[in-house]
């Protein structure tokens, strides 16, 4: 069938509502080889780090698994996760402080900012941009569509470590908007968290579209800030039942420019 000069197929009008892409960082830009599930990081790391955050905080010698048992209940326990699941954030050095306490520790500013920039180092150390990520980033940039992060950065860890990695993995040019749940109120799903992006890229709901791993936190968040979505299913997992439904899936990144943008 022709098609008059003023007439549009259906990637053309998908492509021209999307004026802003608003990216999740971990396991969708950047790759971060924990090695483990991230609770059992948690306590592995604890332990790891007894010694020194003992000595630092003037706290009676103990036995690493049980330091890690005691903070680790307050860093990831139970309210940590009811907060997490309400969308709201807990800021790590808070987190920190509070568990510090539970260990009758001592501390200063300064211990709790050295605890904060050592504890996820063994990660942020070999933290990689996936092959495809600025190839895709150079390519929205290039079609004049604006670019956002949307994170929930472990433990609501402060924003200033993410920027750090996305500095490191050559990516942070590309961003004049970050949104890190350590530096914020809320956690994704929460839709505040996607509008708080879209309020700075000054666009609209409607006008955006979300890019993330988690069915839960990126496409949940997406629908219910009314936002369009995009499931990056590098593994091909099969989608819980119940999950959120994304409006497109792709396997890799460089898909999306094709397919939901029509680049």
């Amino acid at each position: 069938m022709s098609c008059s000069s003023g007439c549009q197929t259906e990637r053309e009008r998908e492509a021209v509502r999307v004026r802003a892409v608003l990216f999740d960082l971990g396991y969708t830009l950047l790759d971060y080889p924990v090695g483990m599930p991230w609770r059992e990081f948690l306590r592995h790391r604890l332990a790891e780090m007894c010694d020194t955050v003992c000595s630092l905080a003037r706290v009676r010698p103990m036995d690493p698994r049980e330091f890690a048992t005691r903070m680790g209940e307050v860093i990831g326990g139970k309210e940590a996760r009811a907060l997490e699941h309400g969308g709201r954030s807990w800021h790590f050095t808070d987190r920190l402080r509070k568990g510090l306490t539970a260990v009758d520790a001592t501390y200063s500013d300064a211990v709790i900012e050295r605890i904060t920039n050592e504890f996820l180092d063994p990660v942020r150390s070999r933290v990689r941009s996936y092959p495809e990520t600025v190839q895709v980033l150079e390519a929205l940039r290039a079609a004049g569509v604006a670019q956002a992060i949307i994170s929930n950065s472990p433990w609501d860890a402060p924003g200033r470590l993410t920027r750090e990695d996305m500095e490191r993995s050559g990516i942070a040019d590309y961003f004049n908007v970050a949104v890190i749940s350590g530096d914020v109120p809320w956690r994704k799903p929460n839709p505040e968290f996607m509008w708080a992006a879209a309020r700075e890229l000054e666009v609209g709901p409607v006008d955006c579209l979300v890019v993330g791993d988690s069915l839960r936190a990126d496409i949940g968040g997406a629908r219910a800030a009314g936002m369009r979505s995009v499931w990056v299913n590098r593994e091909q997992q099969e989608a819980p039942a119940g999950s959120p439904t994304p409006d497109y899936t792709l396997s890799s990144l460089d898909e999306m420019l094709a397919g939901p943008l029509g680049l």
